[in-house]
């Protein structure tokens, strides 16, 4: 059971208002005994009522940014439909939620929604960033008003108080070797790679042929292609693959290209001869998968992308609580037939 203002009084030997306003910096309260409450609320793992303290800021409401890219791509979509249910609670306790979704990626117009939420007297931000030096250095200053927060991709060197998202890294290498399993080891492979300027696209990319480089020589990898999360363009890559290498048996679609992937597999009859890998767990995809078009799907958890940064970014503005980890990260998990 959680620990109380009361309980946490008691043990330190002090009022409850006392304990209030330690905890909250309110009012003037003794170095020492203000230290020997935290200390205690700390030992007894308290967690203070974000609900009860946002009502206490009803007429001056903490307002915090979120920033979706390439929302018109299935999982950034649902990511931001998550981000729109999240803000919709946090409206009624009191919090206002500030969305901007912006399709593609693009540095300028990021820049501008990061400008404009500025303008609007934001205390915190939560953005999925376009890999650029302008974003950075503009994310770099934010960072040392207020807490930013990456989501879905990373930017190294922003001066983020975390990232929340899938290991991209990762999810790569576990395609890679996915896909050594389904190709018993040899094979060719179409690699359909994604954005330039986003970080986790190249990540993927990075880690299924390293991965593969390493530990599946049996693997052979055609040079990666790019379809910049266009659905028609992965079709047409596909379709060429298939077509002008005759032995290639494995294909892994990196970004959003996944239904165009299927319908150039289905119109070529090469279901069940060329294997897909794809990501996201979306309605159609999942379609795909019962269908027998897509082998496995990684999944990375749209929720926790679209409503932990906000979480995070609250508890930090409300008490100063720190996010656990400087990675926040997805489990990669994995889909077929048998569990989508």
């Amino acid at each position: 059971m959680a620990v109380t203002l009361a309980e946490i009084a008691a043990l330190a030997g002090v009022s409850r208002g006392t304990v209030d306003r330690a905890l909250n910096n309110r009012g003037r309260v003794d170095p020492k005994v203000a230290a020997r409450v935290r200390r205690i609320a700390a030992e007894r793992g308290y967690r203070p009522n974000r609900a009860g303290r946002l009502l206490a800021l009803a007429k001056n409401p903490i307002r915090i940014g979120v920033i979706v890219q390439s929302v018109e791509t299935m999982f950034m979509h649902m990511v931001y439909e998550e981000a729109r249910r999240a803000r919709a609670r946090l409206q009624g306790e009191g919090a206002q939620v500030l969305l901007r979704p912006l399709e593609g990626v693009d540095a300028a117009r990021q820049l501008a929604a990061i400008d404009e939420l500025v303008a609007a007297g934001i205390q915190g931000l939560a953005v999925t960033p376009v890999e650029d030096e302008a974003v950075r250095d503009r994310l770099r200053l934010l960072s040392a008003k207020m807490p930013v927060i990456t989501f879905n991709t990373d930017l190294p060197g922003s001066g983020r108080l975390c990232y929340v998202g899938p290991d991209n890294y990762a999810c790569g290498r576990a395609c890679a070797g996915l896909m050594d399993l389904l190709l018993a080891g040899e094979g060719a492979v179409l690699v359909v790679a994604g954005q330039a300027q986003n970080l986790s696209h190249r990540q993927r990319v990075d880690g299924f042929c390293d991965e593969a480089a390493a530990c599946f020589p049996g693997l052979r990898l055609l040079p990666p292609e790019t379809c910049g999360d266009d659905q028609q363009l992965a079709h047409d890559l596909v379709c060429r693959a298939v077509r002008d290498n005759p032995a290639l048996r494995g294909v892994y679609v990196s970004v959003n290209g996944q239904v165009g992937a299927c319908d150039a597999l289905r119109e070529l009859g090469a279901q069940g001869r060329v294997h897909l890998i794809c990501h996201d767990l979306s309605e159609v995809n999942a379609e795909n998968v019962r269908a027998g078009l897509i082998d496995f799907l990684i999944d990375q958890d749209a929720r926790l992308q679209g409503v932990r940064p906000i979480e995070l970014l609250l508890d930090y503005l409300l008490v100063g609580e720190k996010p656990e980890s400087e990675r926040i990260l997805a489990r990669i998990d994995i889909r077929n037939r048998y569990n989508v």
